[in-house]
This record gives structure tokens, sequence and C-alpha cells, in this order.
């Protein structure tokens, strides 16, 4: 008698088999074949390595990947993957993974999991987890470039930094070597200033005044100051007019806004999600229909409203395509925040979050997240997810 694990899209069962050991063995090959090999980039540098099944839905990958940091509050995330654009392109949770379309490249799939729907502050997420990975999420968007923020600022957010992971300030050669290990200092900081040493030597200032502040109270104040910044939790896509200049499209919590190419942080024009009466996309177009009681109606689609202006950019087909599904998902966040708004509790304060943030330590997370080191890839000996000894393929 063999007993063996599956995991299938949904739940997990025990199967029974009662056959010879060489058929089994075919068997299982022929499985595994039938998925695609996959690579999650998680928030903590750890990347989990994982055979997909045909039939495994988005939501379900999103689910095992949440519950590798006990992740309550997995409404604000998704997993998401570069596509031939350059733009992140977000899996859409009812289709199945397999059926994106992803990047023709050899190799695994490259998959991340990152903050998908932003809100106005940490203080109004329940869970101490989800403001963790708000936290790592923020410096990664830092050190990428996709947050806009000046230099100096650059140089107080990776005070806090190190604050938050080591601590009380203790000598400037142990600061200069540290600097050069953690996420801090984007290239472009870099480039504004004279050298290396003088970027550091700003950051030191900045960390001999944190002296005393707990590791709970770091978190809050670099949130507090990468919150306050124009293009935080703003998805940023590049289009074009009918005339052809291009322009940056920013969708977030708040709505859709229009930049010149040249400046992400002033929008010229601004649509807030309650103004807008339809959204929808055909080929290489993008357009908007926005409630304007100062305009004639210009679309058959007013239904009594006083008049409808249309807004339109262009892009390639991909691409305008992953603007319109991140423009609905914006907007159902919008909808589903405004209708449960009565629901939501009472944000905490800052201190209180400090505090708490302070006594967990470190973020929390299962057992697979004690198995790997920083940068480390977790996986099982065929390329499937290894979790507490097992080998699974989803």
């Amino acid at each position: 008698m063999v007993v063996q694990t599956a995991v299938t899209p949904g739940r997990t069962r025990r199967l029974l088999f009662k056959i010879p050991y060489g058929s089994l063995r075919r068997r299982s090959v022929e499985r595994m074949t039938e998925g695609r090999r996959c690579q999650v980039h998680l928030l903590d540098d750890r990347k989990l390595e994982l055979l997909v099944q045909p039939k495994l839905l988005a939501k379900e990958l999103l689910d095992l990947v949440a519950s590798h940091f006990n992740l309550k509050e997995k409404e604000y995330f998704g997993i998401a993957f570069t596509d031939e654009t350059g733009h992140l392109n977000w899996l859409q949770l009812d289709r199945r993974v397999l059926e994106h379309d992803f990047p023709k490249k050899s190799g695994p799939v490259v998959l991340y999991f990152c903050v998908r729907f932003y809100i106005e502050s940490i203080s109004y997420l329940k869970d101490n987890a989800t403001i963790e990975l708000f936290f790592l999420n923020a410096k990664s968007c830092i050190y990428k470039e996709l947050i806009e923020v000046d230099s100096e600022v650059v140089f107080e957010l990776a005070a806090y930094i190190l604050q938050e992971a080591k601590g009380d300030f203790s000598s400037n050669e142990v600061v200069r070597n540290e600097l050069k290990k953690l996420p801090a200092l984007p290239t472009p900081a870099l480039k504004e200033h004279p050298s290396l040493a003088y970027c550091e030597d700003r950051v030191i200032e900045h960390y001999k005044k944190l002296n005393g502040q707990t590791r709970g109270q770091a978190i809050v104040n670099y949130m507090s100051i990468v919150e306050s910044l124009p293009t935080y939790g703003v998805h940023y896509y590049a289009v074009k007019d009918k005339q052809g200049i291009p322009w940056w499209l920013g969708l977030s919590y708040k709505g859709i806004f229009q930049y010149d190419y040249h400046d992400k942080v002033k929008p010229r024009k601004i649509f807030q999600w309650r103004q807008l009466e339809n959204l929808y996309f055909r080929e290489k177009k993008f357009s908007v229909e926005v409630h304007d009681p100062r305009r004639a109606s210009v679309t058959r689609r007013t239904f009594g409203h006083s008049g409808i202006a249309v807004h339109t950019w262009y892009a390639c087909p991909a691409l305008i395509k992953s603007i319109w599904a991140m423009a609905i998902s914006q907007h159902q966040f919008y909808l589903d925040r405004k209708q449960s708004k009565s629901k939501i509790h009472a944000a905490r304060s800052l201190s209180e979050i400090a505090i708490d943030l302070t006594e967990t330590g470190t973020l929390k997370t299962s057992k697979l997240a004690n198995m790997g080191s920083k940068g480390k890839i977790i996986s099982g000996s065929s390329g499937s997810l290894l979790s507490s000894g097992r080998s699974f393929i989803l």
C-alpha cells in the first residue's frame, strides 16, 4: 500500500494507491510535466520555487503565499509579473495562474508578491503582519525607484532602516558596512552627490538623532514619511494621447490621474472614482467616461446624467488590457471600502502600533519561512514547494 499526499486546487486530500512502485513513479513524472515552474519573489527577499498545475487558480496561489506570513488581510496584496512592456501585470484571482500571458522566456515564470491596494495610513490596518509587509513593500519601492523621493529624504529614510534593523548607532565603520548590505540607498540618490562617502555621512547624521527609538517607532516614522510622498501608492503606466504625446496614467485607491511624462508628482488631470461612469478598452485604446455637469452629453451612456466627458489614451493592446484590469480592480476596491466604512474598525494610534511592533519583534512567519534565509530559493528536489519536509505539486 502506498500513501501519497497531493495538493489540488481548493482542498487537500489523502489518496490511497495499491499499485506497483514503477507505475506510481511514471504517473508522478507525467503529472509533474503537466505543470510549469514558477518562482515567487517575496517581500523579505526569499524566493518560493514551485510547480504550478494547470487548474490552480491565482486566488489559491495567493492564499498559499499569504499563509507563509500568517497573513489575514490578504485583500491588499496581489501577485504580479513583469510583462513584455516592462510594466507589472497582476494575476486575476478568478483565473487560472497558467492562463495569463506570461513573457515567452525559457526558465521558470518569475512572479512577485507585493502590495496591490494601498490605503491612507497603516493605522487602518488591523494586523501587525500586514504592517510589517507594507513596510517591506515601501522599502522595496524606494530602492527600486518606483517611488520618487528627494535624496535628502532618502538619507533620512535610510537612517530609519538602520534603526529598525540594527538599533542605536554604534560606529561610523559599522554603519558604512551595513549600508552596503541593506536596500537603503537607491542609485539616483547616490548620483546626485559627489561620493558614496558623502551620502553615508548624511545618513549617519540622521541616524545619530534616532538613538533611543524602538524598532516599532522606526517603522511607524518611516511609513509616515513614505505615505506623505505624492507618488506613494500609485501604479504608473506609460500611454499616449491621440496626438501621440506621451503621458503617465497613475491608478490608485483615489482614482485615475494623468501626469506629464517628465513629472510623476503633480497630476494634470484627476478623475476620482466617484466621478467615473464607465471604463472600457478596445485593442490599443483605454477610455473613461467621467460625469461632468459642465459638459453636454457626448455619448449615449448618459442615463439622465447632465453630461459625460470621454478621455482616451493609447498603448499596445497588452498594456491597455492590463491598465483596464487594474482600473477595474482599483475601482472595486474603492467601492468595497466605501460600502464597509461603517464596519471598518477605528484607526489605531501610531504610538500603539509602534509598541505592538516592538513587542512582536520580527515578522512571524510559518515554518517555511524559518527554513530559508534571505535571498535563498526554497524548493524541493523536484522543483515543487517544500514545506515541513514534504513536497507539494500545486
